[in-house]
């Protein structure tokens, strides 16, 4: 990038294709953005006003692949993703907002303040303990928000910071903001669907058609009054229009059809309610694929290497399963598809469209089989004025077709045409207290390395005796000391290890002699399953801290290290999820083997997908708040390393197991 003036932007003749595209997202962009300036930029949706965003954050091929032709440069930027649970790099509220505060070398004794400070201003209410996955999609939405602020970036780039808050929480979203550049004197570009209320704070828009060029460029009155018919066109949400006349599209007609609506502020648990409904929705369904469901992460519904394909799977399964022709099936997918206006992306891979186009595609889902109940979590975020109307229209559709529908929304133009409107209140808030990891990470790694040297001297019954007399005695210390395994599930792979290299090394010894395989199970038992119990404990982002300050262990290996470990936790709740998606969704249904395995393949290939797609997220989200950028010679660390007396009782315990076996032999 070539060096300008701190706050300033200067984009030459960019163009961005993706991979595999027929044609550019993006085309021959120019524009200079002056420092300190406030810019809205709108455009209906798959427009690119994402991915110009990225662009500018200088991080669009990290999560892409593709040909960026053309000049971007741009100094200090904070980028908000449009997806907040793209942001996430830590475990807790106040090492995630503290990320940025650490690449730029802040103190450690004022990121408490800080921090606090930054969700009062956002209006997030939460302990700074809080797990930093364990919140709504609005309440994530504030927090990452208050993560890129904390970091007084010279150029804020704020993709949808509003689109999932109720109206008090975007208002208070929006004072923050002007607060926020009127004393830093911060350069704005933001980007969000219904803007009227960001008016009144920007001087300049920039107007992006359907192609993915700049079409428009002035002072907001001068471009809303002089192109006011071509921005209608555009479909963009102009201050003073009634909402749109939902789409028609017809999905059959029948009887019971009913939409009940959950509401309430952001984080008052719509999202949980909601699944608590399908849950026991399901529970109750005895035909296949009774039920739809729309989560609020539009892409875990991606089944398919097309868009079709995706909209296809379930209508298919369900058609074979009611005894309805697979013509009548494919029939109906493809009416759903062009009826939300994404017909003509059937034959694209759906994981290259657009956050708004993924949302829609995952509606289709929901509906294309005809399900007797559709549960849907905010439909309607993200879209532009055309894309609403086709996601009402669909809606409504689906009630006359007869299917009951459950939405979580705070969209008070898809509440009003609700059957039933429920306030969901939000529930007193408990105070949580700082979790402590029971066991420092560099003891989790150190002691089964230890117990590994003793379990190479099991070589006869006495010493397997001992080893596994010494473990039991260990795990009632540990436990009288106050150790707790979080789930003894997870104990399970390291029995069915001991039990197959039991089994394996008997059958195999001469005479097939049973000591020989019980001393060869107790030796795996004897560092397998204690490691596995540690492991359970580990926290990665307190192995960061110990490994770089106590080790004093490079930082940039460590954070990135850390990161990754952190995101493969996150992982297997999005196992979780998808295991769920899938079977609501009727794949792998059926108790043979092969539905099994079709059920088995799926979830792998859809967590593969997530894994590769969640590593280039983690990577934006990190260079987002600083991290190539930062001097990791003065980087700092918002907490200090721990060490307790269960650290000392694991050690000494290792230490005995590990001699164990030596003195029985």
């Amino acid at each position: 990038m070539t060096k300008i003036s701190r706050g300033g932007v200067q984009v030459t003749n960019l163009t961005w294709t993706p991979f595999a595209s027929p044609e550019p997202l993006l085309r021959n962009l120019s524009f200079d953005i002056q420092p300190g300036e406030r810019v809205l930029l709108i455009g209906p949706s798959g427009s690119g006003k994402s991915t110009l965003l990225r662009a500018l954050a200088g991080v669009l091929a990290d999560t892409e692949s593709g040909e960026l032709i053309g000049r971007v440069a741009i100094e200090g930027a904070g980028l908000l993703l449009q997806d907040p649970n793209d942001s996430l790099v830590s475990d807790s509220i106040f090492r995630e907002m503290a990320f940025g505060l650490e690449n730029a070398g802040v103190a450690q004794a004022p990121m408490a303040n800080i921090v606090t400070r930054g969700l009062e201003a956002v209006g997030l209410s939460k302990p700074l303990a809080h797990p930093s996955t364990d919140l709504s999609g609005g309440e994530m939405q504030r927090m990452a928000f208050a993560g890129v602020l904390a970091t007084n970036p010279d150029v804020l780039l704020l993709d949808e910071p509003t689109s999932m808050l109720d109206s008090i929480s975007a208002a208070a979203v929006r004072e923050t903001v002007a607060q926020q550049v009127e004393q830093t004197g911060s350069t704005l570009i933001v980007v969000e669907h219904e803007f009227t209320d960001w008016l009144p704070l920007v001087e300049r828009v920039l107007v992006l058609n359907s192609r993915g060029e700049l079409i428009f460029d002035g002072e907001p009155r001068n471009v809303l009054s002089e192109h006011s018919d071509e921005l209608q066109n555009l479909c963009l949400w102009l201050p003073g229009l009634q909402a749109p006349e939902p789409a028609t599209i017809n999905l059959g007609s029948g009887s019971g059809g009913r939409i009940t609506v959950l509401t309430g502020a952001s984080g008052a648990g719509k999202t949980t309610e909601l699944k608590s409904r399908l849950r026991a929705d399901q529970n109750n369904k005895t035909i296949l694929a009774g039920v739809g469901y729309l989560p609020q992460q539009a892409e875990l519904t991606i089944l398919g290497n097309t868009v079709f394909e995706t909209a296809h799977k379930t209508a298919a399964l369900a058609a074979r399963g009611l005894g309805i022709e697979a013509s009548q099936a494919e029939s109906n997918t493809h009416k759903i598809l062009k009826g939300l206006g994404i017909g003509q992306l059937e034959e694209r891979n759906p994981y290259e469209i657009s956050g708004g186009e993924q949302r829609r595609l995952a509606l289709a889902t929901a509906l294309a089989h005809s399900p007797l109940s559709a549960y849907l979590d905010e439909p309607t975020v993200g879209q532009d004025r055309g894309s609403w109307s086709l996601i009402i229209g669909a809606i409504l559709a689906a009630r006359t077709s007869g299917t009951k529908l459950t939405i979580a929304t705070h969209d008070p133009r898809l509440i009003a045409l609700a059957d039933e409107v429920i306030e969901i209140k939000p529930l007193a808030i408990e105070p949580v207290s700082e979790k402590k990891t029971s066991v420092s990470g560099i003891v989790i790694l150190a002691a089964p390395m230890l117990l590994l040297l003793g379990s190479l001297r099991i070589t006869s019954l006495a010493a397997g005796v001992i080893s596994l007399a010494g473990l039991v005695i260990a795990a009632f210390l540990l436990t009288a000391a106050g150790f707790r395994i979080n789930t003894a599930k997870a104990l399970l792979p390291g029995l069915i290890a001991v039990l197959s290299v039991g089994i394996s090394n008997w059958y195999l010894s001469e005479q097939q002699n049973p000591v020989t395989g019980l001393v060869a199970g107790l030796r795996v038992a004897s560092f397998v399953l204690p490691g596995i119990t540690l492991a359970t404990q580990l926290r990665p982002i307190q192995l960061g801290d110990q490994l770089a300050q106590w080790l004093k262990v490079p930082p940039r290996p460590v954070i990135a290290a850390v990161a990754a470990m952190q995101r493969l936790q996150n992982l297997i709740a999005t196992w979780d999820e998808l295991r769920f998606i899938h079977r609501i969704r009727g794949v792998g249904l059926g108790k043979g083997p092969i539905a099994k395995l079709n059920e088995w393949s799926s979830l792998v290939f859809g967590l593969l997908v997530q894994a590769i797609r969640s590593a280039g997220s983690t990577a934006v989200a990190m260079d987002a708040r600083g991290f190539s950028r930062a001097q990791m010679k003065s980087r700092t660390w918002a907490s200090k390393p721990t060490w307790g007396r269960l650290d000392w009782l694991v050690l000494l315990l290792a230490f005995l197991l590990t001699a164990a076996p030596f003195l029985a032999n």
